[in-house]
């Protein structure tokens, strides 16, 4: 059975008085990809918003549209994270994902494959691994990101692994001695998809939301020419990594990060990751200029970005994104920055997992597996 088909079912609330509009920046820091259905119960509980009923567990909150994700109904919040970050009760079929398992530091890890229709197990086939965030699970992530049908589209293999506890050791350190070894279990994995699939090696790429886009930065600086670009969404650089490390080779690298991400501020500062409500994270991020510079730096690409405005969506949904573009890098590497101006903690035109009133607007001016699939194309090892 399904982890997730063993959770009892929380839903019809009522609510019993407005949300005020300080909310999102009073808890979104502990909810969001890395929030666990126990964080957003306690959440609602401590302002007395909503009274709870427990019905049977069968019917599990099936996806919500995002016309319904109003602000403040938090009759949906649980259904869709449930739908967007955690393990939907979808079985692996529907989901055109096949499971694996590798043992890593005495621990059985799991990662799901998605092979695109016309592979054909005799042409070598680019590979992109697709790192979910904390508190989130990989069978999430094809609902969340639209990566499947990108595959599709475009002939490569996606793989979702999955972490420990749900949570990626991204420089700080988990609590397990695999957590602290991810590095490891990606190391496995990867040699487990080798044998098991026609890869093209010099076309392996890295992505990640949150916790898993720092995750991907931290581990191509830990497996050098293992990856040939990267791609990091709503997330910049964890500040330990920014201070401490150095990578050994240069990678391009796609940032997309909203300017109303209150989870991991676009400015820098405080992550929202916190177990209980009344705590704050001691885990810092630096801002998404200073992640690219880092990057930048590092790939000794030209400090002077070619500056586009992306066009609006039709209709309009009130957020707007520029790219920037340093090009010029060693070995011909680029960074770029798309900004998504009032943009949340969410992965641009995938699904909208919690409403806009906790993780802000999922824009639809970009579609981000798109743009992450538009710079890994052009890089190889």
């Amino acid at each position: 059975m399904l982890l997730s088909e063993q959770r009892p079912e929380i839903r019809d609330y009522q609510v019993v008085n407005s949300t005020p509009k300080s909310f999102r920046s009073s808890i979104a820091k502990r909810c969001a990809p890395f929030s666990t259905v126990s964080t957003v119960c306690a959440a609602v509980a401590a302002i007395t918003l909503v009274t709870l009923s427990f019905p049977s567990p069968h019917a599990m909150a099936k996806p919500v549209k995002n016309s319904d994700l109003m602000k403040g109904d938090f009759s949906e919040i649980l259904s869709s994270l449930r739908g967007g970050t955690a393990e939907p009760t979808t079985s692996n079929a529907q989901l055109q994902l096949k499971q694996f398992s590798v043992k890593s530091n005495g621990v059985d890890r799991f990662y799901y494959v998605h092979v695109p229709p016309d592979y054909n197990g005799k042409t070598a086939t680019p590979l992109v691994l697709a790192f979910h965030g904390a508190g989130g699970h990989a069978r999430a992530m094809p609902q969340l990101t639209g990566l499947n049908k990108c595959s599709d589209k475009h002939s490569f293999i996606v793989v979702y692994p999955d972490g420990l506890n749900s949570h990626w050791n991204d420089g700080y350190g988990g609590k397990t001695r695999a957590e602290l070894e991810d590095v490891d279990f990606v190391k496995l994995m990867l040699s487990q998809i080798i044998t098991q699939y026609k890869i093209d090696k010099t076309r392996v790429y890295a992505a990640g939301m949150s916790n898993g886009g720092f995750f991907s930065q931290y581990l191509s600086i830990n497996m050098p020419n293992t990856f040939a670009a990267l791609a990091s969404i709503s997330a910049s650089l964890e500040e330990p990594t920014y201070k401490k490390l150095k990578p050994e080779q240069p990678i391009s690298i796609l940032f997309v990060h909203g300017d109303d991400d209150d989870v991991v501020p676009f400015n820098g500062g405080s992550i929202g990751v916190s177990g209980a409500l009344e705590e704050k994270t001691i885990r810092k991020a630096t801002s998404a200029a200073q992640a690219v510079g880092y990057w930048v730096k590092a790939n000794q690409c030209s400090d002077k970005p070619v500056i586009t405005n992306i066009p609006d969506a039709k209709p309009s949904d009130g957020t707007h994104a520029v790219r920037k573009v340093y090009s010029g890098g060693k070995n011909g590497t680029e960074v770029i920055l798309i900004a998504i101006q009032n943009g949340g903690h969410t992965w641009p035109s995938g699904w909208q997992y919690l409403p806009e009133s906790i993780v802000g607007k999922t824009s639809r001016v970009v579609n981000a597996s798109e743009e992450i699939w538009n710079l890994f194309q052009r890089h190889h090892l």
